[in-house]
């Protein structure tokens, strides 16, 4: 795993420059944007930085599994496989809003275990392999051991997916509105999750994920003691499903958010 882990994090950051490069034509107009629905657009961007990936991949390591947003999944009976979002946060990346990241896993057999988001506009790569702890750019990212580190204004990033009914965002928004946590939505599941990482946020919450948004994600996180109420199973499925995470302090929340899915998605084991 070792030689998958330094090459997904180099593969990462060149793939960041690669999407850099199209804002720039974007931006210029020499882009063609196409949408896909009212939440949901693509563009050549998206494409151009997916296929890079995949060849990159597929010339390293020929015999692994792709599955990745834009583009059909390749030799997903193979027991390692690489699930990729070439540039999450795509409706903030075509309006040069800065909040958009790589997000690159690697699952082993249902089990993630390599985990890297590449954020360009910041220069952060951060990046985890099972078992090994989580880092930014090298170096080790701190954990939360106890409720003395709690901060004094709790914040939870928010996502909403149009596959599952608005109600349930709403209500998300009341409950922590009665704890008197507030809210942030940062357009991008994998930045929400990187910054939960950094402890800019205590915890994510959204309804409905795909496996190439979180995965990585959750993985960074999972090193770091925070609690993963939702979400680890996507590594076995590779379906969509809900994303409940959060500081360990904030357990109880995390408990009467996952009530609010209960009617409509199973609870996982």
């Amino acid at each position: 795993m070792h030689e998958r882990y330094t090459f997904a994090m180099t593969l990462a950051r060149e793939a960041g420059a690669l999407a850099l490069e199209r804002l720039k034509e974007l931006k210029s107009g020499a882009i063609e944007i196409e949408t896909k629905g009212a939440l949901d657009f693509v563009t050549r961007a998206d494409r151009d930085v997916e296929n890079f990936i995949r060849t990159k991949i597929t010339a390293h390591f020929p015999d692994d599994g792709i599955l990745g947003e834009e583009l059909a999944p390749a030799q997903l009976t193979s027991a390692v496989k690489w699930v990729i979002d070439p540039i999450d946060g795509t409706a903030n990346y075509i309006r040069d809003l800065d909040n958009w990241g790589v997000s690159i896993a690697c699952v082993v057999n249902g089990v993630s275990e390599i985990g890297v988001i590449y954020d360009p506009s910041r220069d952060k790569l951060f990046h985890a392999r099972k078992g090994t702890g989580a880092f930014l750019n090298g170096k080790p990212l701190p954990k939360r051991k106890s409720l003395l580190d709690t901060p004094a204004n709790l914040i939870l990033a928010l996502g909403h997916s149009r596959r599952i009914p608005l109600l349930i965002y709403l209500d998300a928004i009341r409950l922590l509105d009665a704890r008197q946590i507030d809210h942030r939505r940062a357009g991008s599941a994998a930045i929400a999750l990187t910054q939960v990482a950094e402890g800019k946020v205590d915890g994510y919450f959204e309804g409905d994920l795909n496996p190439w948004d979180c995965l990585a994600g959750l993985l960074i996180n999972e090193e770091l003691g925070i609690s993963i109420q939702h979400g680890r199973a996507m590594s076995q499925s590779l379906q969509n499903g809900p994303v409940v995470i959060g500081q360990p302090f904030l357990q109880a929340v995390l408990d009467e958010l996952s009530v609010l899915l209960n009617e409509t998605i199973p609870q996982e084991a």
